[in-house]
């Protein structure tokens, strides 16, 4: 079996036909929301918090589904350790160039029509035409969910309900990568008890995104470099 050519293929055709699917739902609200409410903000802007789930599964999934296929096929644990890893690379600024195109298709429709557009919270960007700093923003932002999931996954994968002391670290790693693009929004009553509100710069993205995706990745290895396969009967 090809790695991670293959699993990186299926999921990006399932994750852009998944986003057609959200294109096209997302604009008709918005449509709804011009003619039947007060239109004066990014709907896109609220959409994305959907779409770093959808990223927190995939990781799941990566390990959960995937390293009993793939060992069970011939592949050590390392080389499952390296493909994952690249698959995450990937897969994350793959996700954040939709986002990209959401946001500028956002723009064309809502200068056509004469809507309001604007944000409703500090980010990287302040328009929906700043195309590099939209996808760094949004590549650490899955970078951390993705790489979050697939942690996770493992600790649970390898210890079953001990998984659980792993769901802290999780938490840990999504609340420095969000707070380093301006976004408190996954679990904003933690991040105002710890005080996560981190100034937004370029840099301090870039650090937090490999940050993240490091320990997140070196965390993950430790756990299933010698994991057992567990009998799915």
């Amino acid at each position: 079996m090809r790695f991670p050519s293959r699993l990186l293929g299926a999921n990006i055709w399932f994750a852009s036909f998944t986003w057609l699917a959200y294109l096209v739902l997302i604009t008709l609200i918005t449509v709804g929301i011009a003619i039947w409410g007060n239109l004066d903000e990014s709907v896109w802007e609220k959409a994305v918090q959907l779409t770093r789930w959808y990223a927190l599964f995939a990781g799941v999934a990566l390990v959960n589904e995937f390293l009993p296929l793939y060992i069970a096929h011939g592949q050590s644990r390392r080389q499952f350790g390296f493909q994952a890893a690249v698959t995450i690379a990937l897969f994350a600024p793959f996700l954040a160039a939709l986002l990209v195109i959401s946001f500028l298709l956002e723009s064309l429709l809502y200068g056509v029509t004469g809507w309001t557009w604007a944000l409703g919270q500090a980010h990287l960007f302040t328009a929906p035409t700043q195309v590099p700093l939209i996808f760094l923003e949004y590549t650490v932002m899955f970078l951390a969910w993705l790489v979050t999931g697939a942690f996770c996954a493992a600790a649970f994968y390898r210890w079953q309900g001990g998984g659980l002391l792993a769901v802290p670290v999780g938490i840990l790693m999504v609340l420095v990568a969000q707070s380093a693009i301006g976004d408190r929004m996954p679990l904003p009553f933690i991040t105002d008890r710890l005080g996560f509100d981190l100034p937004q710069s370029v840099p301090l993205a870039l650090a937090a995104g490999l940050g993240t995706f490091a320990v997140g990745l070196g965390l993950s290895w430790l756990i299933i470099r010698d994991v057992p396969l567990r009998n799915q009967r």
